[in-house]
């Protein structure tokens, strides 16, 4: 929060999120811990949003689905979340990853040290869902903030999960543009 917001005035920019193309893209994990939630995946939008864990509507058809037998129109995945210095695109950004890539993340951190004190090379192999992780460390080194733009992100109130009401309209195929009533997408 700053004075900007002490005085009514919309400050807060969109944090875009990282998509690792094919090859390596060096890194600089920001945060000591990654923020952790559950996410259902949209086939129709080609999305994903955070699961309202109690009576989420999602998860009960899951649930539903499973219980007759039928292989379930979502999906469920915990997601991790970290803010990072991306040096390819050159600006902060929000990085989402599953499991395996995490996993790596805290080998890393656990054999080598602390993952903010030193560069990663992320080499990203494959397409989809084929798609391989391989984190490569640096040699430790200061990071140098002089001629960056490194903000504070509220992970909680960035990856909080729609109402209910929202969720619904998402299961029936709207768009988050088409609930909003405008273009702006949202993307968790």
């Amino acid at each position: 929060m700053g004075w900007a917001e002490v005085i009514g005035e919309k400050t807060s920019e969109k944090i875009p999120y990282t998509k690792f193309e094919t090859g390596s893209t060096m890194i600089r994990v920001l945060d000591n811990e990654p923020y952790s939630y559950w996410s259902h995946w949209l086939n129709k939008q080609q999305t994903s949003i955070a699961c309202l864990k109690k009576d989420c509507p999602i998860c009960g058809v899951i649930a539903q689905m499973k219980a007759n037998k039928e292989t379930p129109i979502y999906t469920s995945s915990q997601r991790h979340a970290v803010r990072i210095w991306n040096y390819t695109t050159n600006q902060m950004e929000i990085m989402i990853q599953g499991k395996n890539f995490f996993s790596q993340l805290l080998t890393l951190h656990k054999e080598i040290g602390d993952i903010t004190t030193y560069d990663i090379k992320v080499v990203r192999k494959g397409q989809g869902t084929d798609t391989t992780y391989t984190l490569l460390p640096s040699a430790p080194k200061e990071f140098d903030t002089n001629d960056k733009t490194i903000v504070d992100v509220d992970m909680e109130k960035q990856f909080a999960p729609p109402t209910r009401e929202e969720m619904l309209l998402l299961m029936e195929g709207l768009t988050w543009a088409e609930i909003n009533g405008n273009e702006e997408t949202v993307e968790q």
